[in-house]
């Protein structure tokens, strides 16, 4: 997002503050389908009808009218649609930040996609043995393969699910960083019953999640390619009990936006507060059946059941949806080493 979007995002984020509800920033889960079963996750087994093109595209419009500046296209996985460069396309015209979540595994034989989208993550969760002991054998191969493709084509971030296979490679990931241009995020186990596998195998203990985001802390203060502020670092070092992903109390200092700042859509096109909450918030109303501003107004802070979690992304979205300068600051200057990145590694490349 360049600094007018920024700008506007703030703009939006202010209002928020004193009391609107505006969606100014949307995951939308487009597909259950996935080539890859991750240990960690069971949504391929939910197996539902994708929407149809025109259903997304309608969503999509009533997004934009409603005041959605992003979405992050995630799944599934979101290039197993045959039209996801379509879609996402189609939302970038109507002027939305477009990120997408992949595992990589499309990457190579889907290059188009990269050019239809303003930022891609990739799953990646360190060498060969520990990302295929989280994922499935043959999966590092495939996501390397992306790294190749997409390296220098686009803005590139990595998102890695921290487990007890790979809390200790911590710098292989990022001479991984290094080598492709890419900005790195982590994750603790955090999917609900509804979305996630067994991870009792694979959790680390409190005090070694606790180590480890004190690692991450450092590395970035040190110069890491790391993209999570350190105000969410610190605190996520702090967290009472990592078997444990929710807590009702504000923890990381700003209450939770969800519903009011960000939303997720299901892929049914149910509209959900956040990703944690699906197929747990009763009060979800399907963006198909009453339009999505409706279903997004109806999401109430009131009947939330947390205030706080352990996945990344949220915590990280209310405080720059407080307005929280430092973490603001940290996150642009987060945006700008990627860009640099991407210049860098497309000169390399020529």
């Amino acid at each position: 997002m360049n600094f007018a979007g920024q700008a506007k995002m703030g703009i939006g984020a202010l209002r928020c503050k004193l009391g609107a509800k505006i969606p100014l920033n949307v995951m939308v889960s487009v597909t259950d389908h996935c080539p890859s079963r991750c240990t960690y996750c069971q949504i391929p087994l939910r197996c539902r009808p994708d929407l149809t093109t025109a259903q997304w595209k309608d969503i999509f419009r009533q997004m934009a009218d409603a005041g959605t500046m992003r979405i992050g296209v995630w799944g599934g996985e979101p290039l197993a649609r045959k039209d996801i460069v379509e879609l996402c396309a189609y939302a970038r015209e109507l002027g939305m930040y477009v990120s997408l979540d992949s595992n990589g595994y499309f990457i190579p034989s889907r290059p188009e996609i990269l050019d239809n989208i303003d930022h891609l993550v990739l799953s990646y969760d360190g060498p060969k043995e520990a990302h295929d002991k989280n994922r499935e054998e043959g999966s590092w191969e495939k996501v390397m393969a992306a790294f190749e493709t997409a390296s220098g084509r686009v803005r590139l971030w990595s998102i890695t699910v921290l487990t007890k296979n790979n809390i200790h490679h911590l710098d292989e990931i990022m001479v991984t960083a290094e080598k492709y241009g890419f900005m790195t995020t982590f994750q603790a186990l955090h999917h609900n019953a509804t979305l996630g596998g067994d991870t009792a195998d694979m959790m680390p203990t409190t005090e070694e999640y606790s180590q480890t985001f004190q690692k991450l802390l450092k590395m970035k203060k040190a110069g890491a390619p790391i993209l999570l502020s350190s105000s969410y670092l610190s605190a996520a070092s702090r967290w009472p009990d990592y078997s444990l992903t929710r807590t009702t109390e504000p923890f990381y200092g700003p209450s939770c936006k969800a519903g009011r700042a960000y939303c997720n859509i299901d892929v049914d096109g149910t509209v959900y507060p956040c990703s944690l909450l699906i197929g747990e918030y009763d009060r979800a109303m399907n963006a198909l059946d009453t339009g999505f501003k409706k279903a997004f107004l109806n999401l109430s802070k009131t009947d939330l059941p947390c205030n706080g979690c352990t996945a990344s992304c949220y915590p990280e979205y209310n405080y720059l949806y407080s307005l929280n300068i430092p973490v603001a600051l940290d996150w642009a200057r987060g945006v700008k080493r990627t860009d640099k990145l991407l210049l860098k590694m497309k000169k390399t490349g020529e």
